[in-house]
């Protein structure tokens, strides 16, 4: 089995998810990590498994992420999406926890990765996934990576 994790990261929370979902897989799977601004449709031909991940802001994935899913013919692939964001009860703004309970998935990156995955053809295994930093910048919360880690191997396991 051959999986590709595709990632954009700004400060380098995103990566570290990636690259831990990528471990996690190669135990059973030949698994590829690539930034979304250098992924050709080619890199895509030959895998069997999907993931894709981002950072939310303002509401969205990054803009790599958004340019490398346009157009992307998923047919008969399968995929999970995942993101970084905030812990909405550790966020201080009444405004933006307000916004976030009125737009409810939609206000994170995996849930709308998803939907374009899915759009483009390909059938998601497994709920779209979180992961919680402290701040804008990080670090990730204590125990995210394990929580990857158990996420991807539970990739495998929906297969």
């Amino acid at each position: 089995m051959k999986a590709i994790v595709i990632y954009d990261s700004q400060f380098g929370n995103t990566e570290k998810i990636a690259q831990t979902i990528r471990d996690a897989l190669t135990d059973t799977a030949e698994t590829r990590l690539m930034r979304a601004s250098s992924v050709a449709p080619r890199d895509l031909m030959a895998a069997d498994l999907l993931v894709v991940g981002s950072p939310t802001q303002r509401f969205h994935a990054t803009e790599p992420v958004d340019r490398f899913l346009k157009g992307t013919s998923l047919r008969g692939m399968r995929a999970a999406a995942f993101d970084t964001r905030f812990d909405m009860d550790d966020v201080d703004s009444r405004a933006l926890r307000l916004a976030v309970k009125v737009a409810g998935d939609s206000a994170y990156a995996a849930p709308r990765i998803a939907a374009v995955l899915e759009k483009a053809g390909a059938t998601m295994v497994v709920a779209p996934e979180g992961f919680i930093v402290t701040d804008t910048e990080g670090p990730l919360r204590e125990g995210e990576l394990e929580r990857a880690a158990e996420w991807a191997r539970g990739l495998l396991t929906a297969l």
